[in-house]
């Protein structure tokens, strides 16, 4: 909703900071970053506005919560859980556990779809795609693909789904509309992590066997470039013109210059680096630090980590754990 206020100086100001409170209802503390920690069977949700953890939902004993997606409203949030074979449902303005669901043998990698209404799990265990149907809240398609499936993303416009297969060293592309596999490619050794560009033109695979990025051109589902990177590299997102790539041996996020397709820095964070999502704003990347129980928070511009902030036992965070920024 947008309001057009004619009026000058005081008042004009005072206006506007009416009209944004009844808009809003309250001041809101978000965006929220949702950390899964896999070693303290919890979710902490990170207000990015004061830096703090703002609650700590507790999960049943040995979910072992990994894999985690919100909506681009922040509305929604969910979270796979391999140790209980479940997905948990929350809602992300309420912040509160809304379903406990079934699903699969090993739901790792998750994603949501734009709309905000299906999920998309990778089922470690059983090579395949679970689509979950988050009104019904009932599985209604499983898609075949590789072997030990973790990564998922979903483009912008929602129609394709991708999908890293761990033990192929495959990425597959699934027509989101037929619910079928439309293209596979092969990449380095055990991808990982992956990330797809704003425009959908580019896809980038974390591959943690051979330590190295795989630039893959979507149009022709064709490799374009290799990029050595740390050790053990993990997970992705971007903000601004960089790539930014946790490597989970060297304590480190490795910087990738999206221009040039060139590797330009390394940044610093805490211990065992694995999940990591860019906030809304674009500019800062969080980085969950497994071993530390600590999430980095990576300013893009001046490639620094400007602050850590405390988590519960072994935060992981696999997928995107905030809003993901509004296209460029």
């Amino acid at each position: 909703m947008r309001i057009s206020i004619k009026a000058s100086g005081f008042e004009a100001k005072a206006a506007a900071l009416i009209a944004a409170f009844f808009v809003s209802g309250a001041p809101q503390a978000e965006p929220y970053a949702w950390i899964t920690n896999q070693k303290g069977d919890s979710v902490s949700v990170i207000d990015t506005a004061s830096g703090s953890v703002v609650k700590t939902l507790e999960l049943p004993k040995g979910s072992e919560p990994a894999g985690v997606a919100v909506s681009r409203d922040g509305g929604r949030v969910v979270v796979a859980n391999p140790g209980k074979k479940t997905v948990t449902v929350i809602d992300g303005k309420g912040l509160a556990v809304t379903a406990n669901l079934p699903l699969g043998e090993g739901p790792l990698g998750i994603a949501i779809d734009p709309a905000g209404r299906t999920a998309y799990v990778a089922d470690w265990y059983e090579a395949s795609l679970l689509v979950l149907d988050l009104d019904g809240r009932t599985a209604t398609t499983k898609i075949a693909v590789g072997h030990v499936p973790a990564g998922v993303v979903v483009s912008a416009d929602g129609a394709r789904v991708y999908v890293a297969n761990r033990d192929d060293n495959t990425v597959t592309e699934i027509d989101a509309k037929t619910r079928a596999v439309a293209r596979t490619v092969q990449v380095g050794r055990h991808p990982f992590g992956i990330y797809l560009s704003d425009d959908g033109q580019r896809l980038y695979s974390a591959n943690v066997e051979s330590n190295d990025v795989t630039v893959v051109d979507t149009g022709t589902m064709q490799p374009i470039k290799t990029l050595a990177v740390g050790d053990r590299p993990y997970a992705l997102a971007a903000a601004g013109k960089h790539v930014f790539v946790t490597d989970q041996y060297d304590n480190d996020v490795t910087v990738i210059d999206t221009d040039n397709l060139a590797v330009t820095g390394r940044i610093k964070v805490g211990e065992y680096p694995e999940g990591i999502a860019t906030h809304p704003d674009g500019r800062h990347v969080y980085v969950a630090n497994w071993f530390a129980d600590t999430v980095s928070v990576i300013d893009a511009e001046a490639l620094k980590v400007v602050s850590t902030l405390k988590t519960g036992a072994g935060a992981r965070a696999f997928g995107q754990f905030m809003p993901r920024p509004a296209p460029r």
